[in-house]
C-alpha cells in the first residue's frame, strides 16, 4: 500500500483522515463509466452495454472504529445518474440508488478501500419483451478504493455489479446483469 513519505506528513494524514471520516461530515462524488451486459446469468439474455455517469452525496454515519485492517467507517449515500446505451435495444437507463458503504481507513494510508451495496428505482426504455416496462428497481454492489490528491479530494475506482429488473410487477422480466469500472473524483466537506 502506498505510505505517505515523513513521519510529520504521516500525523498530519492521520489527522487529516480523521477529520474527513468522522460522523457528521459529507462527501460529493461525481463519477463515470461503462458498464457491460449480460454477466453471471446469461442465459437468453441480450447485449445491453451502456455507461453511466453519476453524482452522489453521502454522510458519515460513524466515526473511525477498530484496529487492524478492519479499521474503518460507515457512509450512506444517495445517487442521481444517467446512461445512454452504447449496444443494445434501448437509448437510456437514468434512476436513483441508495448506497451502504464500509470505508476502510487506515491512519497512514493514503489508500482507502471500501465495499458497498444499493437499491434503488430505474427508468428506462430498452424493449419491453427484455424489462417489461418503463419503471424497474437496481441493485448494486461494488468494491473499489479512493486515492487521496489533497486533504479532501479523491481520486475513486470502483467495480460495479448492477442488477436492473422490474421484480415481476409486468408480463416481462428478462432483467439486466451488468458489471464494469467507474471512475470518480470526491470532494470531503
Amino acid at each position: 500500500m502506498p505510505r505517505i513519505a515523513n513521519a510529520q506528513t504521516n500525523t498530519q494524514s492521520a489527522e487529516t483522515f480523521t477529520n474527513v471520516f468522522a460522523v457528521g461530515r459529507w462527501e460529493g462524488s461525481l463519477d463515470s463509466g461503462v458498464l457491460f451486459s449480460p454477466v453471471i446469468a446469461t442465459y437468453q439474455r441480450p447485449t445491453i452495454n451502456y455507461t453511466i455517469t453519476s453524482l452522489r452525496f453521502g454522510t458519515m454515519l460513524s466515526d473511525l472504529k477498530g484496529s487492524g485492517w478492519l479499521r474503518g467507517n460507515f457512509e450512506l449515500a444517495g445517487e442521481g445518474f444517467g446512461s445512454a446505451i452504447f449496444q443494445g435495444p434501448g437509448q437510456y437507463i437514468a434512476g436513483v440508488t441508495f448506497w451502504g458503504r464500509y470505508n476502510f481507513v487506515q491512519p497512514d494510508w493514503r489508500l482507502v478501500p471500501f465495499l458497498q451495496a444499493g437499491a434503488g428505482l430505474t427508468a428506462t426504455d430498452i424493449s419491453r419483451g427484455i424489462v417489461g416496462q418503463t419503471f424497474q428497481f437496481n441493485l448494486n454492489i461494488g468494491v473499489g478504493a479512493r486515492y487521496f490528491l489533497a486533504e479532501r479530494w479523491s481520486l475513486n475506482l470502483e467495480c460495479r455489479y448492477q442488477h436492473i429488473s422490474n421484480a415481476n410487477t409486468a408480463k416481462y422480466n428478462l432483467g439486466i446483469n451488468a458489471l464494469g469500472p467507474i471512475l470518480g473524483v470526491s470532494y470531503f466537506f
